[in-house]
């Protein structure tokens, strides 16, 4: 609508040099970058179980946002209206906002688990995601309403998978049939309508891949490796922990690049994420128990 794009319009006013950076480095707190990080300290360091939740609930709310944008394709609003897109314009279609969906979901979770007992925890998690609604339209990226429906496709998602995962008690594990299940459904459909190659088709299956091995891998974890991420809480083995750890998994996730054919979206999208994931669930806990860190 005019009014959202004159809204844009307004906060571009604002634009210089150091307000594009600092707005551009927020939008970042809504990307898979900063949710992998907070996944990883949770699940190497802090609470394995709930790192798993937290990793299944995220995962499930991008996806019904990647399916709620290939269901309106709505046009991005610097291709729409004579506004600026600040920074690399996105490719993909515009609402829902999936950054606003992803940092919503994360403060949501977040403050559900910690919320009552850190009382900063919600306080921030408002602020970042305010931030990140803001920051995603100032860049010229999404509308007003975009940002809002993926605030309440976040808060919505994160609230409703837990407390589906919360089904499974002890047994979450078990989750793994129906995620393996789903994904293959998925993966088939988009074959079938012919959208694996297309940028929205991507971003699922870069998801569905993650989604996939990690939860083959945490089961395959829970049951044969059995780390136990409240032994070796010296600073310096977590510290380790998460420096070789993510290391690695970026190392994976850029690295891989390199030799996997982009045109390949099952190599170059599914199958990089597979191996990401499965690092991070399985195989970096298996080296940390055998390194004894």
């Amino acid at each position: 609508m005019q009014f959202e794009a004159d809204f844009i319009k307004l906060l571009q006013r604002l634009s210089n040099g150091f307000t594009d950076t600092v707005f551009l480095g927020i939008s970042q707190l809504g990307t898979e970058i900063a949710f992998l990080a907070i996944a990883v300290v949770l699940y190497w360091c802090i609470d394995k179980r709930y790192a798993y939740r937290f990793f299944n609930v995220y995962i499930l709310g991008v996806a019904i946002t990647n399916f709620l944008k290939l269901g309106f394709k709505r046009t991005r609003p610097f291709n729409a209206y004579r506004v600026r897109s600040i920074g690399d314009p996105e490719t993909t279609y515009s609402f829902p906002s999936g950054h606003t969906e992803s940092i919503a979901s994360i403060s949501t979770l977040l403050t559900i688990k910690y919320g009552k007992k850190y009382r900063a925890v919600p306080i921030i998690g408002v602020a970042v995601t305010l931030l990140v609604m803001l920051s995603r339209m100032y860049l010229g990226q999404h509308y007003l309403s975009d940002v809002f429906c993926g605030l309440t496709v976040g808060v919505f998602c994160a609230i409703a998978f837990n407390a589906l995962l919360s089904l499974f008690g002890d047994r979450e594990e078990l989750f793994v049939i129906p995620a393996v299940a789903v994904s293959v459904i998925v993966i088939s459909v988009l074959a079938g309508v012919g959208m694996l190659g297309s940028p929205s088709g991507a971003d699922i299956l870069k998801g569905l891949g993650a989604f996939m091995a990690f939860d083959i891998g945490y089961f395959v974890e829970k049951r044969y490796v059995g780390y136990d991420v409240t032994e070796n809480r010296v600073w310096w083995k977590i510290a380790l922990r998460i420096v070789v750890g993510l290391g690695v998994t970026v190392g994976i996730q850029q690295g891989f690049k390199l030799f996997l054919p982009e045109s390949m979206p099952m190599l170059y999208c599914f199958l990089r994420y597979f191996v990401m994931a499965a690092w991070v669930a399985v195989a970096a806990p298996a080296l940390y128990k055998k390194l004894k860190i």
